[in-house]
């Protein structure tokens, strides 16, 4: 803590003594920009500004969309906006010196004639809870898009998937170019084909405002971080990050282009703690990451109403030293280099006043080639140690693309919506697992004695090739009941190739009952889980005649060709001929309420419960030590016989203090995750008994504490705290032999259940302190992020307006809502920060050994990341 300490001091003496000259004095200047619920600007809009001296200054909206006011005074102001035909808004902001803007969104008045609900489509179509990101703490997350995405999905909680502009995956965009972050939950609409999960959907700014670049520089370096608490030294590890980003028109309300390029050169350490039969090991391993990322985004407005976005992203990863950690020794280490390259289209059409369209498009390569170190067989001595080869080689390169087309239409009182998503995939592969054999001991003492219990091998022909459709179609209907009671019905239906069904009809309901100032929330609907490529890929490659898994039990060590042992006939893995699509249906109930002006309150519950889930099982394991099938041996079928069931209560408060830009949130839950297996292909411990393996799934994590808080500190500083805190993840609890003869060694002691064992509870903060400095000059050109002719869908258009309730599911609030980014408008800019990760140095404990014949039994054997310290700069210009 001394050293924390020493650190804090010194960041902050350096940038109070660089304050003084880059502070700007004298007034302030406003700029303010007004648009409509589908962010089209609102040129003729009237705005009115009544600053603490009770002046008042009418402000005139030009073609741009924006007003501006100069030569102000800094202080509190009173801010109103008006148009004919939009309910008008007030709200207060506080101008500081030197450059200032906010937005304002008006709704349309209601009218028999225009149907408009006083929340935005997109929560119209889900009747769920949703929060917004303030630019405030978009700012205070990672300047790298990968621990920026490992931060959202935390945020999120379990199971979240993050949505780029209404695609799933690929990369984050630069900070600079992200205008939004909205978090999703107990989302009902028809459109979404995943249950359970929170979105995070991330929009990007339109490039049709003047010119803006941004160069951001971060380091990090083991000198700067704390010891692991399984490695005797500090960490062997570097981060050096640049990435470079430029956005702007180049044909003036029409045509814009966003670039972006990032350079990511680094390595980290991962420890290894085993036992051999040399004695201990306490060591930590470089592991080399190069990426290279560039993005390019054009987007055109062809017309009134009508706008085309086409995006092309790259990325480029060397990787080395993987599979080393824990009980894995160094020699076991193999590489792996991927390129993916993405290709999105997205057209919105507006026609006429009622009709809007969407059309997405996606198209995704990927190659990835992986080599092992060692061509030799792998040692494994169960959580002891692992040596020898990794056994990891081959190239797999794959195809996919999506369509998706969807139609919002208004017809008298129901907002509907209705579309169809195709997907589709090839793949080609010839990587190979276990290639060269792995020997498995069931502890050092048998190691030591040359007994190695099985030897298995996978041979054949390595190269695949398979693809994989799917399709959906839905339509919902969003309607009010009455005045504080808003219905949502929908249905969808899924088709997949591959599989035996082709009738999955999952229709959805959801309600929003709005009584005293308070949302009442609830729904119920069913959804359908895919059949994973990958899974199915496992199906044609080991299928009994392309490659099939060698088995000798009780084998000679080393192997020969005439070596002792049984072996068995060959094993394979195959699919059941009544395989399904996974059965889920989920309902929910919550509540939502605004306290104060500033605090909001919610509370929700949600019940999950999985059918026809995907596991595996032995269908020729021994009974009573005598095969079904005494030509074949181990058949791993994957079948839809599994169940799982989930139930979670939340519990949060939001605070927003835009006035004095602070925001923050709280967030606990409560929940229990059970199934039959954590994955398709996991086998239970006695596939004559598969139901026994009912018990907590792995990330059964009971309690969740989440707070997050973003404020200002004297001298300029600014504050980004986010803390984790969780109870203890299951383990299982095994006694390290193969006792009842099917070669996996899983098998538990008598009365155990499945993950009985528990591990140790984590707790992480992490800390950003950020500084700027105004470098003075005024971007030039129409208002940021309003493209010109654009069409975004009714709600849908990122802004920077908040929600009155947020948190992870927050509810949104109705009316205009502002925010106002100091010094936002200045051309030129430099930002510093200092990233602190695990700031207290907590250790979190990981990798607990269930095996009982382990000397490390019940004991952890890693921890998560020590202290890490970053530092980092951004000019933007």
């Amino acid at each position: 803590m001394r050293r924390l300490s020493f650190v804090l001091v010194v960041v902050a003496a350096v940038l109070v003594t660089a304050a003084p000259a880059f502070a700007r004095q004298g007034t302030a200047s406003l700029r303010v920009t007004v648009l409509d619920e589908t962010a089209a600007v609102l040129p003729g809009a009237s705005v009115l500004l009544v600053g603490d001296d009770g002046v008042e200054r009418t402000l005139q909206v030009d073609e741009f969309g924006v007003a501006s006011a100069t030569g102000l005074p800094p202080g509190d102001y009173t801010i109103g906006a008006n148009y004919p035909g939009f309910r008008p808004s007030t709200g207060t902001l506080t101008l500081r010196r030197g450059n200032n803007q906010t937005t304002i969104t008006l709704a349309v008045a209601m009218s028999e004639e225009v149907t408009v609900a006083e929340t935005d489509a997109s929560e119209r179509r889900d009747n769920g809870f949703t929060q917004t990101l303030s630019q405030e703490e978009i700012d205070a997350l990672s300047d790298d898009p990968d621990e920026m995405a490992e931060q959202l999905a935390q945020m999120a909680g379990p199971g979240a998937q993050i949505f780029v502009d209404g695609f799933r995956g690929g990369r984050l965009p630069p900070k600079d170019q992200i205008q939004q972050v909205r978090f999703r939950t107990n989302s009902y609409a028809a459109e979404y084909h995943d249950a359970g999960m929170v979105r995070v959907e991330v929009i990007t700014k339109p490039g049709m405002g003047g010119w803006r670049s941004r160069a951001t520089f971060g380091f990090r370096d083991s000198a700067l971080s704390a010891r692991n608490a399984f490695a005797e030294a500090r960490p062997i590890e570097q981060v050096k990050r640049v990435q470079v980003s430029s956005q702007g028109p180049i044909v003036k309300g029409k045509t814009s282009v966003s670039f972006s390029a990032e350079g990511n050169a680094s390595y980290d350490a991962q420890t290894i703690v085993a036992a051999t039969p040399t004695g201990d090991v306490r060591d930590q391993v470089r592991r080399p990451n190069d990426v290279m990322n560039v993005n390019v985004r054009v987007e055109q407005a062809l017309g009134a109403g009508n706008a085309l976005r086409a995006e092309y992203q790259r990325r480029t990863q060397d990787r080395r030293n993987l599979g080393v950690g824990d009980f894995d020794l160094a020699e076991r280490s193999w590489a792996s280099d991927a390129t993916t390259d993405t290709l999105r289209l997205r057209n919105t059409r507006l026609f006429g006043k009622k009709v809007f369209s969407e059309l997405k498009f996606e198209f995704v390569q990927t190659t990835s080639e992986n080599t092992s170190s060692s061509a030799s067989p792998t040692l494994r001595v169960l959580d002891a140690f692992t040596g020898g080869g990794a056994g990891q080689t081959g190239v797999r390169e794959g195809q996919q693309f999506v369509i998706d087309q969807s139609v919002d239409f208004t017809l008298r009182k129901h907002a509907l919506r209705a579309g169809v998503l195709f997907e589709a995939g090839q793949w080609d592969s010839t990587q190979q697992t276990n290639a060269n054999g792995t020997y498995t001991f069931s502890s050092l003492a048998d190691f030591n004695a040359g007994l190695a219990r099985t030897f298995t091998r996978r041979v054949g022909d390595p190269l695949v090739s398979y693809s994989q459709y799917q399709l959906g179609w839905y339509v919902q209907d969003d309607f009010r009941v009455s005045k504080n009671l808003q219905a949502s019905l929908g249905l969808r239906q899924e088709v997949q190739t591959n599989l035996g069904d082709a009738f999955n009809l999952a229709p959805r309901a959801a309600v929003t009952w709005t009584v005293k100032k308070a949302n009442v929330r609830a729904g119920y609907g069913i959804f359908y889980d895919w059949y994973e490529s990958a899974t199915h890929e496992q199906t044609v490659r080991v299928d009994g005649v392309r490659q099939i898994d060698e088995v000798i039990l009780n084998p000679t060590f080393p192997v020969t060709a005439t070596s002792a042992g049984t072996r068995l006939p060959a094993s394979r893995i195959q699919a059941a001929a009544t395989l399904t699509q996974p059965t889920i249906h989920q309902a929910s109930i919550g509540f939502d309420k605004n306290l104060k002006e500033w605090m909001g309150v919610r509370a929700d519950y949600m019940w999950t419960r999985g059918y026809n889930v995907l596991r595996s099982v032995n269908v020729n394991a021994p009974v009573n030590g005598v095969r079904p099938d005494p030509t074949i041996g181990n058949i791993s079928e994957i079948s839809s016989t599994g169940r799982r069931a989930s139930d979670r209560l939340s519990v949060g408060i939001n605070m927003r203090v835009p006035q004095r830009r602070i925001f923050g949130n709280v967030m606990y839950q409560l929940g229990s995750v059970r199934n039959h297996a954590d994955g398709a292909l996991s086998l239970p411990a006695d596939s004559n008994d598969p139901d026994a393996d009912w018990g907590p799934a792995a990330q059964d994590v009971r309690h969740r504490l989440f707070v997050m808080g973003n404020f200002p500190l004297p001298y300029g500083l600014r504050a980004g705290m986010n803390m984790q805190v969780s109870s203890a993840r299951p383990y299982n609890i095994t006694t390290g032999l193969d006792d009842n003869g099917d070669t996996v060694f899983n098998d538990r002691p008598a009365g155990v259940g499945r993950n009985a064992g528990r591990g140790a509870g984590q707790m992480t903060v992490d800390l950003r302190l950020t500084k700027s400095f105004n470098l003075g000059g005024l971007l030039a050109g129409g208002p940021e992020g309003v493209p010109m002719g654009s069409a975004p869908p009714p709600g849908g258009a990122a802004n920077a307006m908040q929600p009155g309730v947020g948190g992870p599911g927050g509810g949104g609030g109705d009316g205009p809502r502002m925010v106002l980014m100091e010094g936002s408008n200045a051309r030129y800019r430099a930002d510093f920060y200092v990233n602190f990760q695990n700031l207290f140095n907590q250790t979190n404990l990981n990798s607990f050994s269930g095996n009982q014949l382990s000397p490390f039994f019940g004991t952890a054997t890693s921890a998560g990341p020590a202290r890490r310290i970053e530092l980092g700069a951004t000019i933007s210009f």
